[in-house]
């Protein structure tokens, strides 16, 4: 079966066919816990503010006009809820950027340095502040361009750079021993 783009699908969905609408999710909901996870650092959080912004996007689909692709419009939405909740809550967290998926047998020199390197990024990108991990998020680990990064955060490209310079010169200081 020919992959369907997110432009038909959100258009069908918006005719008010929503099987349409929960491919999107499937699609695009992987992402948005991703990027919740690593903006808010807490996996129960993250699964709130992923399952909030897919809800949000479905009841604001009507208002969508395509001015950006789907994808950038509800990183705009996960963006905005993982704001909301680290204002809201300024408690420091370790972000679990990534699950050990080991068993608690395996506990090798290799196995531990490397959850050390982990814990080290992890808090580090914790402690920028929001608007450079959301910058350092969306370009290093989703990929997007400066262009779809200013799209997201409704900065300008400049903005984006600066963000990114500022957050890149951090994280080398702090993780300097890591190098």
């Amino acid at each position: 079966m020919p992959e369907v783009d997110d432009a038909y699908l959100v258009s069908r969905a918006q005719a008010g066919y929503p099987d349409a609408y929960e491919f999107l999710v499937q699609r695009h909901s992987g992402m948005a816990y991703r990027v919740a996870l690593r903006l808010v650092g807490n996996h129960h959080d993250a699964q709130d503010i992923a399952q909030e912004a897919l809800v949000t996007a479905w009841e604001s689909l009507a208002s969508f006009h395509a001015d950006s692709s789907f994808s950038t419009w509800l990183y705009r939405i996960v963006t905005r809820r993982a704001l909301n909740k680290v204002t809201r809550s300024r408690s420091a967290r370790s972000l679990d950027l990534l699950d050990d998926v080991s068993s608690p047998g395996d506990r090798t020199a290799a196995h531990v340095e490397r959850n050390l390197k982990v814990d080290a990024v992890t808090n580090a990108l914790a402690a920028l502040p929001f608007s450079q991990r959301v910058g350092i998020v969306l370009h290093h680990f989703e990929g997007l361009s400066y262009a779809e990064v200013a799209s997201v955060t409704r900065s300008t490209v400049p903005a984006v750079r600066s963000h990114l310079f500022r957050a890149r010169r951090t994280l080398a200081t702090r993780l300097e021993e890591w190098r």
